[in-house]
């Protein structure tokens, strides 16, 4: 049985796992510097694999030696994040031999809906953090004095809100919504505010709607969790300087 994640949030209902299921052709690359660690089973033995990208069904890795995987031979996969692991039973569904790596493709055969629901919480990280692409700026109101505003969207209402100085450009401060979640940069450096939202049916409309936010409560460690997991999986087309300025937050290694 999958062990959650998160117990506050991102609390997926069978509704919300049955339409990541209909989106399980999309794949979100995994960045090298990705706090995740996997590893697959054939046999006896653990086999540690770069992580290529990941879906809501499966897993494409790179082992750095040739190995023989057969299309359709059964294997686990272990996923760990932290303090956290979950493994998998798979299926290989295709692979690539060269001469010093292969690469393979795993299609999870998942136990039951406890297990999926683990490995989706798990997925959320990546999937917000590589979905994320410039949003239009005609739809984005300059109203900070003396700030230019920039956003970037992803999935299920993820939106990243960036505020430039307009002399400079240098970044002034952040919003990162993720879900009915919200992290922000304050005045301080390296201090965030957190959030949620407090009308849960409220629907985001790109750069006009303005929710009503409370100061999060039993939620907020799950919710700042959330956001250093995101920040190692921001897609690299957003801007260096809006990376590195959102891995200021991250704990000392």
């Amino acid at each position: 049985m999958g062990v959650l994640l998160f117990k506050r949030i991102l609390n997926f209902d069978k509704e919300e796992v049955a339409q990541r299921e209909q989106r399980s052709a999309v794949r979100y690359a995994v960045e090298p510097g990705s706090p995740l660690h996997a590893s697959v089973r054939l046999g006896a033995h653990d086999q540690t694999v770069h992580l290529l990208n990941l879906s809501s069904g499966g897993a494409a890795v790179q082992l750095d030696r040739a190995m023989d995987f057969r299309r359709g031979e059964d294997c686990q996969f272990r996923l760990e994040l932290g303090k956290h692991s979950l493994r998998l039973d798979s299926r290989v569904a295709h692979r690539l031999a060269e001469t010093t790596r292969t690469k393979v493709g795993l299609q999870f055969q998942f136990a039951n809906f406890d297990e999926q629901k683990s490995y989706l919480q798990l997925l959320e990280p990546v999937a917000i953090g590589a979905s994320l692409k410039p949003g239009n700026p005609k739809l984005v109101r300059q109203k900070e004095a003396g700030l230019l505003t920039k956003q970037y969207h992803g999935p299920n209402d993820a939106l990243l809100t960036i505020w430039r100085h307009f002399a400079g450009q240098a970044i002034h401060s952040f919003e990162f919504r993720m879900h009915d979640y919200f992290v922000r940069s304050s005045t301080k450096p390296k201090v965030l505010e957190i959030y949620t939202c407090e009308e849960q049916e409220h629907e985001q409309k790109q750069g006009y709607s303005v929710p009503a936010l409370k100061r999060a409560g039993d939620q907020r460690e799950e919710i700042k969790r959330l956001f250093l997991w995101v920040v190692p999986h921001i897609n690299p087309t957003v801007p260096d300087d809006i990376r590195e300025y959102l891995q200021q937050y991250l704990p000392s290694p």
